[in-house]
C-alpha cells in the first residue's frame, strides 16, 4: 500500500510538471498562453529596469499592481544579481518575485538581462565586465571596443548560457506546480549601437565568408513566404548547396547587408541560450525589439535586433523563440501593431510608453489583433485612481468591484488604464473564446480617425463613432479629441457586447445604401444593458433605454466612462 501511494503521488507530481505553461497556437497569427491548463490573456505591465532589485520594491509594487487589476507582471532578473561572483549563484531576488507574485495572484514573465540589455552589457556582473580578454567586446571599424559583448565569443555564450540554465533549473524545481512564471524573455532589446555590425577581426572574417547553409536552405525553401524586405534584398535565390557566396554577394554590399549579418549572429546566439534553457524547463520564450523608427539607420537604432523585416533570419536562426515582441515608444500605434502581427508572428506588446492612451490601445490590441498580451513599461508608476477632485487614492484598499462601483456612482474616477484593465479582466473568457474568429473586432478612434465600421457575420454594419461626434459631451468642441476604443464581441445572432470608452454605435443593414429605399430592412435596438461579467456570465447592472440610447438610436459609452454594454438588435421593414 505504501509503495502504491508513493507511485500515485509521483504520478500526480509528474502530471503537474508535464502540464507546464505553454503557447497554444489558435491559427498562424494568433496564440495565447496556457497556464495551469487554462488559457489567459496577459493583461499586464512591465516593471522599470531596477524596480525588482530589492525585496522592498517588489513587495510594494506587486501589491499596487494587484489592486490595478493586472494578471501578469514582466519582471527583470539580472545577471549581476544572480551570479555576483563567478560560479556562485544567488536566487534570492528571483524567489522574492515568485513569492510576492503568488501572494498577489500575478503571473510572471521573466526578463533575462544577461549579456545584453538595450544593446549594452550593463547588467552583466563586474567580474564579466572587467575581463575583456576572456569576454571580448564588439568593435567599431576603427578597432574601438564598445560597451557590448561580442555575439561571436564562445566564452560570452557559455557564461551567459550557464547562468540562464541555473535559472531554468530553479524554476523547474520551485515553480513547475504553481506555474507562476509563464514565459521568458531572452536578453533585452538586443542589437548593435553605434555601428551596424561588429567589425572585430573575427566578425569581419565571417562577414566575408560564405553565408551558412542553414540560412540559404531556409531562404530557398521559404522563398514564396519571405518578408517582402528580404525578398527585395536577395540578389538571387540561393541553391542551398553551401556554395551560394558571401553575405555581400547574396544580399549586396551596404550597411543593410551588414545588419542582416549581425542579425544572424544574434539569432544563432539566442538560439543556443533558449534551446539549452528549454531542454531543462520548456517554457515559452520570446525576444523584444527596439524599433527602427524616425528614419534612423542600422546602428542608430539597435542593428540586428528582432525587427519585423528581419523575422525570417530569427525564425531560421532561433527556432526555439516563439514570438518577436514589439516595444512601442513612437507614434503610429496602429502601424506598429500591424507590422508585428504577421502570418508567422502572434502579436505581443511587452513594452509600450506608459500613458493614459494605453487604456484605449490595450482594447484595440486585444480586440482587433487578438494580442497575447499588452504591458505598459514602468507600470509601477501608474496611479490606481483619483477622486473627482483629482486626489490620488492609490493607497486605498478597495476591491476591484468597489472601485468600479465607486466609478459608476461618480464618487471616484479610476485611472484610465486601471478601468480598461478591469473591463478586460471581466471579459477575458469571452475574448479568449473569440480569438482568431470573425466574432470579435475592435476599433481605435482618435483626432484623425473619428469613425470606423465593423461588419458583423449577421450582415449588420456597426458604425462606431467617437462619442464627441454627438456634440453633447464636455470637450466635444475642443480641437483635439482624446483616443476612444471599443471591442465588439458577437455573442449570437444579432447579439453583441461593446467593451470600451468614448464611443457611440449605430447599426444598419450592411447591404443597404446610404438612403433608405422601399423594401430595405431596417435595424432596431431590441435591448441594451450595462453589465458586469463574472466567469463568462453577464449580470445586469442597469437597464439602459430612453436618453441613454437616444430612444433606441444608438449604444453609447461616453468619454471618461468605461463600461461593458450588452445589446441585441432586430430587423424590421
Amino acid at each position: 500500500m505504501k509503495t502504491f501511494c508513493i507511485v500515485l503521488i509521483a504520478s500526480i507530481l509528474s502530471l503537474s510538471v508535464n502540464a507546464q505553461p505553454r503557447l497554444e497556437q489558435r491559427d498562424n497569427s494568433t496564440a495565447r498562453i496556457i497556464a495551469n491548463d487554462k488559457p489567459m490573456l496577459m493583461i499586464g505591465g512591465e516593471l522599470g529596469n531596477s524596480s525588482a532589485s530589492t525585496p522592498e520594491d517588489v513587495k510594494r509594487t506587486f501589491t499596487h499592481l494587484h489592486k490595478m487589476g493586472l494578471n501578469t507582471v514582466l519582471a527583470p532578473v539580472s545577471w549581476e544579481l544572480i551570479e555576483p561572483e563567478e560560479g556562485l549563484f544567488d536566487m534570492s531576488s528571483l524567489d522574492v518575485i515568485l513569492t510576492e507574485a503568488r501572494r498577489n495572484e500575478l503571473k510572471v514573465v521573466l526578463l533575462w538581462f544577461g549579456a545584453w540589455k538595450n544593446s549594452m552589457s550593463c547588467y552583466a556582473p563586474e567580474w564579466f565586465k572587467r575581463n575583456t580578454k576572456r569576454f571580448p567586446r564588439a568593435h567599431t571599424p576603427e578597432g574601438k571596443p564598445v560597451e557590448e559583448a561580442s555575439s561571436l565569443s564562445k566564452n560570452v555564450l557559455e557564461a551567459d548560457k550557464r547562468v540562464f540554465c541555473k535559472i531554468m533549473e530553479h524554476l523547474r524545481d520551485n515553480d513547475a506546480i504553481e506555474q507562476t512564471v509563464i514565459m521568458i524573455q531572452v536578453e533585452n532589446e538586443i542589437g548593435m549601437i553605434e555601428v551596424p555590425r561588429d567589425y572585430s577581426d573575427d566578425a569581419t572574417k565571417l562577414y566575408q565568408s560564405a553565408v551558412p547553409q542553414q540560412l540559404t536552405d531556409y531562404l530557398k525553401k521559404n522563398q514564396k513566404s519571405l518578408h517582402p524586405y528580404l525578398k527585395e534584398k536577395l540578389h538571387f535565390i540561393p541553391q542551398g548547396n553551401g556554395r551560394d557566396g558571401s553575405w555581400q554577394q547574396l544580399f549586396g554590399d551596404d550597411i543593410y547587408t551588414e545588419e542582416i549579418f549581425q542579425t544572424w549572429t544574434y539569432a544563432t546566439y539566442v538560439e543556443q541560450i533558449a534551446k539549452a534553457g528549454r531542454a531543462i524547463y520548456d517554457l515559452p520564450m520570446y525576444v523584444n525589439v527596439a524599433l527602427n523608427s524616425r528614419d534612423r539607420k542600422p546602428g542608430q537604432y539597435p542593428s540586428g535586433g528582432p525587427l519585423a523585416h528581419l523575422i525570417d533570419l530569427w525564425h531560421c536562426g532561433a527556432p526555439s523563440i516563439d514570438v518577436l515582441g514589439v516595444d512601442i515608444y513612437d507614434k503610429g500605434i496602429k502601424s506598429w501593431l500591424s507590422k508585428y502581427h504577421l502570418p508567422n508572428n502572434p502579436l505581443f506588446v511587452p513594452e509600450i510608453r506608459l500613458e493614459d492612451k494605453d487604456a484605449m490601445y490595450a482594447l484595440y490590441a486585444f480586440g482587433h489583433h487578438g494580442a497575447m498580451g499588452f504591458c505598459p513599461f514602468s507600470i509601477e508608476d501608474y496611479p490606481l485612481h483619483a477622486d473627482t477632485k483629482g486626489n490620488d487614492m492609490s493607497g486605498m484598499d478597495l476591491s476591484q468591484d468597489d472601485q468600479l462601483n465607486a466609478f459608476s456612482a461618480g464618487s471616484s474616477t479610476l485611472s484610465p488604464l486601471a478601468a480598461s484593465y478591469q473591463l478586460l479582466r471581466q471579459a477575458e473568457p469571452l475574448i479568449l473564446d473569440r480569438q482568431g474568429t470573425n466574432n470579435m473586432d475592435a476599433v481605435l478612434l482618435d483626432n484623425e480617425q473619428r469613425e470606423a465600421d465593423i461588419i458583423s457575420p449577421d450582415g449588420i454594419r456597426l458604425t462606431i463613432k467617437h462619442s464627441y461626434s454627438l456634440g453633447w459631451e464636455p470637450g466635444a468642441k475642443d480641437a483635439e479629441w482624446p483616443e476612444a476604443a471599443c471591442i465588439i464581441l458577437r455573442l449570437g445572432k444579432e447579439d453583441y457586447l461593446a467593451i470600451g470608452s468614448g464611443v457611440v454605435i449605430t447599426y444598419a443593414d450592411a447591404k443597404a445604401g446610404e438612403t433608405w429605399q422601399q423594401g430595405d430592412t431596417r435595424i432596431g435596438l431590441a435591448k441594451c444593458e450595462s453589465v458586469k461579467v463574472e466567469n463568462g456570465k453577464m449580470l445586469i447592472k442597469r437597464h439602459l433605454n430612453g436618453d441613454q440610447t437616444h430612444q433606441g438610436r444608438h449604444v453609447r459609452i461616453p468619454v471618461g466612462q468605461y463600461d461593458i454594454q450588452h445589446f441585441r438588435l432586430y430587423r424590421y421593414k
